[in-house]
């Protein structure tokens, strides 16, 4: 199949999809990788770098060509995602793409690898290098190595192989970098893979449709504004914690309210993980419990929120993680909770790259307008009102609150019996009792 065919089956997959108008990344990008250069490209997160390398270097695979096209992602969630992606394409064209991830089962994907004949494959570092290093995945094979989230990925791999692997690729392979911000690799390309590298920024071009928020409150009351903020309109979140184990204290504090939500925790296995993630998608959670390792490069749809359950460590962590809401220009937000030195520190961070503006509750909304205090003379007048009603309205008021007061007896009975019959994650639970 010539390279007209095959771009013409890949373009009636995206207008079925509704992508097939592209984004800037892809525009930009798109010639210059069919064409075999290397090429680093940076863009904001959710603006379809995903299809912006793979589309391109998918036309230039041939069938039969084992391991063709290598992509490099830092996490197991990512590394599927990105398959998932690419797999209706790759169908369409009689490709086959398989992930090879560390979550999953070591020998059913050597199996996989030695007899499938994947064309494509997307790979998590330590699992890539387990089975490069064995023989089953061979320099001279690749046509394309794609180190996506690039910025992140020496979180997860030691530079010095991914260099060494760069350098002994065969001179006519490409390497291509995508990332949302710069980073080592990103910046010293050329010397660390030893070949010409093509900048496409396109960030200054990109607009936003994220709101970023710093919602105001103590650590006391972080757990009831949480309850809050999820019954606002349209509410569906990730809620950021900067270590597992902080995540996993808060979840069982929090499983004492009724607020039903999933873990997406480090240790659990990759099937508990996509549960989490899937129930989010579903609808059947409204809130997503996370560290940002365990959810880098996640695009959830429909996620509308990110919250910051304390201040990120940097302006890196703080893009990564708003880079989950407000994808493919649709509205998003990121609430940031705190005191006001917590602020002062955002803002100092962020410099002015991003405006982060006060936000209140209002209502079912978060408002940005701050709530009017009542008037002293209009507290004092309805006071007044209420001491005339109570004496027109003379023993039937009395009588009246008498029967209140029982009501209201009765409901603090219902609450303190009630009290303890929050929601409580079935693993929570398990952990609860192993300790």
């Amino acid at each position: 199949m010539n390279l007209e065919g095959k771009h013409a089956q890949i373009q009636a997959i995206l207008k079925k999809e509704k992508k097939d108008k592209p984004t800037l990344i892809q525009e930009r990008t798109y010639d210059a990788i069919l064409n075999g250069a290397s090429l680093v490209g940076l863009a904001k997160t959710g603006t379809g770098k995903t299809l912006a390398y793979a589309l391109p270097s998918i036309e230039r695979l041939e069938a039969g060509q084992k391991n063709g096209l290598v992509i490099l992602a830092p996490t197991t969630e990512l590394a599927v995602q990105i398959r998932n992606v690419v797999q209706p394409f790759a169908k369409a064209l009689d490709l086959k793409a398989l992930a090879l991830v560390g979550a999953g089962n070591r020998q059913r994907q050597e199996e996989k690898l030695k007899k499938g004949h994947a064309e494509i494959i997307v790979a998590t570092p330590g699992r890539f290098f387990d089975f490069f290093s064995s023989g089953r995945i061979k320099l001279g094979q690749i046509q394309t190595l794609v180190i996506d989230e690039a910025d992140d990925i020496l979180e997860f791999a030691k530079l010095e192989l991914l260099s060494s692997l760069g350098q002994n690729l065969p001179s006519t392979s490409q390497i291509l970098l995508f990332g949302a911000t710069e980073s080592k690799i990103t910046k010293d390309a050329e010397s660390l893979f030893g070949r010409n590298f093509l900048l496409v920024d396109v960030r200054p071009d990109q607009g936003s449709q994220t709101a970023h928020y710093f919602l105001q409150v103590d650590n006391d009351h972080k757990l009831e504004y949480l309850q809050r903020l999820v019954k606002v309109d349209g509410f569906r979140g990730i809620l950021f914690f900067d270590s597992n184990e902080a995540m996993l204290h808060f979840a069982r504090i929090f499983g004492h309210s009724k607020t039903q939500f999933a873990l997406l925790a480090t240790n659990f296995s990759k099937d508990k993980r996509q549960k989490a993630i899937q129930d989010l998608v579903k609808g059947k959670v409204k809130l997503l419990l996370a560290t940002d390792l365990a959810a880098r490069g996640l695009d959830i749809p429909k996620l509308t929120y990110v919250v910051n359950y304390e201040l990120p460590n940097d302006e890196n962590t703080y893009l990564h993680r708003a880079g989950r809401t407000g994808r493919m220009s649709k509205k998003g937000y990121v609430v940031t909770l705190g005191n006001d030195h917590d602020l002062r520190n955002l803002k100092k961070q962020l410099g002015e790259q991003i405006e982060v503006s006060r936000v209140y509750f209002a209502g079912y909304k978060l408002s940005t307008d701050k709530p009017e205090k009542k008037e002293k003379a209009e507290k004092d007048n309805n006071d007044l009102n209420s001491a005339v009603d109570r004496a027109d309205n003379g023993r039937s008021s009395a009588k009246k609150g008498k029967k209140q007061e029982q009501k209201g007896k009765k409901a603090k009975h219902k609450k303190r019996k009630n009290k303890n019959k929050g929601y409580h994650p079935h693993y929570l639970k398990k952990e609860k009792a192993s300790e």
